[in-house]
């Protein structure tokens, strides 16, 4: 039995089956998942930490058939590099939600009965009218707690009461995840939430599974500065560097390695 150290500190059993999982879940074939979890254990030591084995997994993927993989394992902190100022994580959300057949808007200034309120993205579906916050965290392990929660319920209800155009809902997505008091509260007073693994089959990495929509920040090929460029242009997913009318924001390098790799795993969804 190994223990892992958890991002937060914690220690937990290593499972072979969480491996799997992952793997499953970005598309890993079964034989190389067996390949991989064998490259693991024998590496493996007593209290290694959870980033280490994200990286001997990346490493194992570079090297193997398939290299596009190891990028989908960096959904999680990609997610997290969608910043600094937030807004880049507003338009992926509004990117997300207008795939999945809602119609949105985003940074929307609305009056509401008392005062003014900066909404994140609106977003409109069957009737129903949703302000959504769209909570970024730069720390992938930083979790919403229950107080946003509180203030996002305080801040819709005065929207709501002075909305004319049919039914709304208060809306939480956040890249990271939620406590459990932020979730019991959420579920209490019908805010619908969004995280990390929340809710089941339906979170967020459950999202851009669907919908093919990863993040440019999955892409190890780009340093820091490229993906600010590029956020800071408007190209917020994968897909937006496969339009040619962007390519003039890439390197001829990058285009001529990277983009074959990048269009296995990046659906040519219209943005």
């Amino acid at each position: 039995m190994t223990l892992v150290t958890k991002y937060d500190g914690t220690t937990e059993v290593y499972s072979e089956d969480k491996i799997k999982n992952s793997a499953s879940r970005v598309g890993v074939p079964d034989e190389l998942q067996q390949q991989m979890i064998e490259s693991i254990r024998g590496r493996l030591y007593e209290g290694i930490s959870t980033r280490e084995i994200f990286a001997l997994i990346k490493d194992f993927l570079k090297s193997s058939g398939s290299p596009h993989l190891a990028m989908k394992y960096n959904l999680k902190q990609a997610l997290a590099e969608l910043g600094p100022s937030g807004y880049p994580f507003e338009k992926y959300v509004s990117l997300l939600l207008s795939a999945e057949g809602y119609e949105t808007k985003i940074n929307q200034t609305i009056a509401g009965t008392c005062v003014t309120h900066e909404v994140d993205v609106l977003a409109f579906k069957d009737n129903m009218t949703y302000f959504i916050e769209a909570k970024f965290h730069k720390n992938p392990s930083q979790r919403t707690d229950v107080r946003v929660t509180l203030y996002i319920k305080a801040r819709v209800e005065d929207l709501s009461s002075n909305w004319k155009e049919g039914k709304t809902r208060a809306w939480i997505v956040t890249n990271t995840r939620f406590s459990s008091d932020a979730i019991q509260y959420g579920e209490c007073q019908n805010i619908k939430l969004t995280s990390w693994g929340y809710p089941k089959g339906n979170g967020i990495a459950d999202l851009i599974d669907r919908t093919g929509l990863h993040p440019i920040t999955i892409i190890d090929d780009l340093s820091t500065s490229d993906k600010l460029r590029l956020l800071t242009s408007g190209v917020v997913v994968c897909s937006q560097l496969m339009d040619p009318a962007n390519h003039y924001l890439l390197s001829n390098e990058f285009i001529r390695n990277t983009l074959p790799h990048l269009a296995k795993i990046c659906q040519n969804q219209s943005n």
